[in-house]
């Protein structure tokens, strides 16, 4: 194949896809947005941020930030490539235009995580991810297929409990890293 095949091989996917992105688009208008299931969603994202604002060390919310910016990304980019793959995808989405359900990967998800690494920090920090991703996996995913915000077509809920305990432990990590203005401080002290 050469380089203008190529080319037109990708248009056709392309356009394909944006045909099928409008058809989406509409469904989701018209049977979606403002909806019960969107309301139940964006309630769930608020409240999560709501909870967060009022239960957070305040003396912490940057480096609290920082872990759950990270989280976001990273649950994010697992998010797509799992429904790009075809193992699961979600109904009732805030937005059209997202394979993720965005009040999971950007409020609930960072806001357990951001919260259960200030609850308790003398217990280890592999105890807690382990508690986080079964918490998760057993009890957060089966609600949200029982509400039908999550629909499993080739994922087990036992896969993602080490996934879960993973990002749960890597996000404590990045809090437990030295700032840079501290680094700057400690330099200037010298």
């Amino acid at each position: 194949m050469d380089k203008m095949e190529k080319i037109a091989q990708v248009r056709e996917y392309f356009e394909e896809f944006h045909q099928l992105h409008e058809s989406y688009g509409r469904l989701w208008l018209d049977e979606t947005f403002l909806h019960f299931d969107w309301w139940g969603g964006t309630l769930l994202g608020l409240g999560a941020w709501i909870f967060w604002l009022f239960y957070r060390k305040k003396e912490s919310t940057h480096r609290l930030l920082y872990a759950g910016v990270t989280v976001m990304l990273l649950s994010l980019c697992l998010d797509y490539i799992g429904a790009a793959l075809g193992l699961w995808y979600y109904s009732g989405k805030e937005s059209p235009s997202f394979p993720a359900w965005l009040p999971f990967n950007f409020c609930m998800l960072p806001v357990c995580i951001m919260f259960l690494i200030q609850t308790k920090p003398h217990i280890a920090t592999w105890k807690k991810g382990l508690f986080f991703g079964a918490l998760t996996a057993y009890v957060g995913e089966p609600l949200f297929v029982w509400a039908g915000y999550y629909v499993l077509t080739g994922w087990k809920y036992t896969y993602s409990l080490p996934i879960y305990a993973l990002i749960y432990i890597f996000a404590e990590w990045l809090t437990k890293r030295e700032t840079f203005s501290d680094a700057i401080v400690h330099k200037k002290h010298k």
